[in-house]
């Protein structure tokens, strides 16, 4: 039995919206489910896993229809969907679906597919766990059984390997955390978001596609597919005296460009520098989408000449402040202080 595991599609949520891409990152996400569809075709799957939260907001009679035509590109294919079973759901619960697209709305439930011969135990985040853990038993003997369980984080999934190898399941497919995790191999996963969904969703995003034997009833294998064009990526770097402003400059051009302009990056920069180093966003390539810069570096003065220069001014006086009990008595906190203050002084109180 071939699969895809997919989770938190978050359709409707706008990543980045302040920013000149979140338009294009909202598009993203709409997109999704769309690829993982393309992907069971190409594949042939029989089952389609989507776990925790695909809609970002309440789904409209709009978002639910998008979500219809594109499952109906799969009816070879069974697909277990989550809602929940309240009012603002209204217009999922009350959608008519073929019959191989099934709607998991209540905190627990158990289904068995007979043309796959799967047995499903669907957990959501409210869901007495423990108990339906301990408590499960297939209804049909010889069945395959799998748990579709959303994970919340006041709740988290248990990662003692142990404990994970003796759950009683084929395969343990988890939602509600945006970035992949295998908790146990070829048994316990957190797929993911297909999109990034924040800057603090680094690397890459897509889904699993697993292969289920019937007869031993074990996972023999477990491939993630990258779906998502677009990656968060953090960047350090870490400055020196002997880094000038183009060289820099240089840096960052080779390091965006290298790894792609499409992506969106954070960047970090720390070390002692030269004070002539100008540290800003107009050192990047035109067109580069920057979601955090960070400058943690500290230029590095030359306080005994600086203080010759401004003797009798200001600088000069905080300078003399610092230094009179000599710099290498200075502590970690007092020798930030005086590069901090100098800069300060140094730009007018802008930095």
């Amino acid at each position: 039995m071939r699969f895809i595991h997919a989770s938190d599609l978050h359709l409707g949520m706008i990543p980045d919206g302040q920013k000149s891409w979140g338009r294009e990152r909202s598009n993203a996400l709409l997109s999704s489910l769309d690829k993982i569809v393309d992907l069971a075709l190409k594949e042939n799957v029989d089952a389609l896993f989507l776990l925790g939260q695909s809609f970002h907001f309440s789904p409209l009679k709009e978002d639910v229809e998008r979500i219809r035509q594109s499952l109906s590109r799969i009816p070879f294919c069974h697909v277990f969907f989550y809602s929940k079973p309240d009012l603002s759901y209204h217009f999922l619960n009350s959608a008519i679906f073929p019959r191989n697209v099934h709607i998991l709305k209540e905190e627990q439930e158990q289904l068995y597919i007979e043309d796959l011969n799967l047995e499903i135990l669907s957990l959501q985040e409210k869901a007495d766990r423990k108990k339906a853990l301990e408590h499960f038993t297939p209804e049909h003997s010889g069945a395959i059984p799998v748990l579709l369980c959303n994970v919340s984080k006041e709740e988290p999934f248990p990662q003692n390997p142990e404990k994970l190898q003796a759950l009683p399941f084929s395969y343990v497919a988890l939602g509600g955390e945006a970035d992949k995790q295998i908790l146990l191999k070829n048994k316990v996963a957190f797929s993911g978001s297909p999109e990034a969904l924040s800057k603090d969703n680094l690397g890459e995003h897509g889904v699993f596609l697993g292969n289920l034997d019937p007869l031993q009833k074990k996972i023999d294998a477990l491939q993630f597919i990258r779906l998502a064009d677009t990656q968060y990526i953090s960047l350090h770097f870490r400055l020196d005296t002997g880094v000038g402003t183009e060289m820099l400059r240089n840096r960052l051009s080779d390091e965006i460009r290298k790894r792609g302009m499409q992506h969106i990056y954070r960047i970090k920069f720390s070390g002692k520098r030269d004070p002539e180093t100008h540290v800003g966003e107009d050192l990047l390539p035109r067109d580069s989408r920057v979601i955090e810069w960070i400058d943690e570096s500290v230029p590095e003065y030359d306080f005994y000449n600086l203080y010759r220069e401004h003797s009798n001014d200001l600088i000069g006086f905080y300078i003399r402040s610092y230094l009179k009990k000599g710099n290498e008595n200075l502590s970690a906190r007092e020798k930030d202080c005086l590069h901090y203050g100098i800069s300060a002084l140094l730009s007018g109180g802008k930095k």
